[in-house]
């Protein structure tokens, strides 16, 4: 885990897309493989090994909602955990995430080079009501993109804690 400044207060900024980023916040984070062609995230190895990064810091650095691992991209929703009114930035969570994963499905694969794009999507969920409708969508993901009939029956659908404060 690399260790950057931690966030006190609302930050924004901006690379090709915004982040917006608040402590005590819970967010929507979706990221995505490079090239669709490299690998099949659903893969029963690859997807444990990004299930098992997704939940290793869970507790520990964020609560871990409602997440899912689709052929080609993961969803997430988490809020870091507030120490002393400051959080780690979600880049460097989402980043530490990225970063192992990479490493790990490149040695099964026996490749290297990127995996992930460069940028994830992040969205701070502002309500209950976006809380679910995100939860939802994650639910809803598999079978929406014809992998499933049923979203319980996805194996690499989890629910998570219940949010905080909601």
């Amino acid at each position: 885990m690399r260790k950057k400044k931690s966030i006190s207060e609302f930050t924004i900024h901006r690379r090709h897309l915004p982040h917006w980023e608040l402590p005590g916040s819970t967010y929507f984070v979706t990221f995505t493989l490079k090239d669709r062609t490299m690998c099949n995230l659903t893969r029963d190895d690859i997807a444990m090994l990004i299930l098992n990064s997704i939940i290793f810091y869970a507790n520990k650095r964020y609560y871990l909602y409602d997440h899912t691992i689709m052929l080609d991209h993961v969803h997430i929703i988490l809020q870091p955990i507030e120490n002393d009114g400051k959080v780690d930035p979600l880049g460097d969570i989402i980043g530490d995430i990225k970063q192992f994963t990479a490493h790990e499905i490149n040695k099964k694969l026996r490749r290297k080079g990127s995996l992930w794009l460069d940028e994830s999507y992040d969205r701070i969920i502002r309500n209950e009501k976006e809380f679910r409708e995100k939860a939802k969508y994650i639910f809803d993901n598999p079978v929406k993109a014809g992998l499933i009939a049923n979203g319980e029956d996805w194996k690499w659908w989890k629910a998570g804690i219940e949010p905080m404060g909601r």
